[in-house]
């Protein structure tokens, strides 16, 4: 018959203090979320923001694709939609192979906004648009499958930095 042998004193302080440290952390909150990234300098500001385009269903999708790079954000939605520019400046228009029909609004607040794929531009080149303003219609021009703005924001002026334009469309409300 095996004999019972009865606790130390130091074994049960042992057991209760690991039990208590157990305890203790299993209580404990977890560790704070790490703070967002800042928004680089110089990007536009959601508060100011208009959509360009309204009720567009989009992912972000910004950053490498096969083998080269993807600097915007493509936004879909039904053939023919306005395209309004995001904030007041002044749109050129241009015909190019990849973009089709593309829109480069020279913002006031120093940054360039790319619209590119449109069916057709609405107004004169080279004048000044105010927030809101439609610019051009939705289409599949270029390098497009289906209908859709591809949308970029271009930081300090056209060949700046691109920027991923995913956070500023959906602190806007887009």
């Amino acid at each position: 018959m095996r004999r019972l042998h009865r606790p130390t004193r130091a074994r049960v302080l042992l057991a209760l203090t690991i039990a208590a440290v157990s305890f203790a952390a299993a209580c404990d909150p977890p560790p704070p979320e790490p703070a967002p990234a800042s928004p680089p300098a110089g990007a536009p500001d959601p508060a100011t923001f208009a959509c360009p385009v309204v009720g567009a269903t989009y992912t972000d999708n910004y950053g490498p694709r096969g083998s080269g790079f993807h600097a915007g954000l493509d936004m879909f939605q039904t053939f023919g939609s306005d395209e309004v520019a995001v904030g007041p400046g002044r749109v050129t228009y241009a015909v190019e192979d990849a973009g089709g029909n593309a829109a480069y609004l020279w913002a006031d607040d120093g940054n360039v906004y790319y619209y590119a794929h449109m069916w057709f531009f609405i107004g004169d080149s080279n004048r000044r648009v105010t927030k809101g303003e439609t610019i051009g219609i939705l289409g599949a021009s270029g390098n497009a499958t289906a209908p859709h703005l591809h949308f970029e924001i271009r930081l300090g002026g056209a060949n700046g930095p691109t920027m991923d334009p995913y956070s500023t469309l959906v602190a806007a409300g887009c």
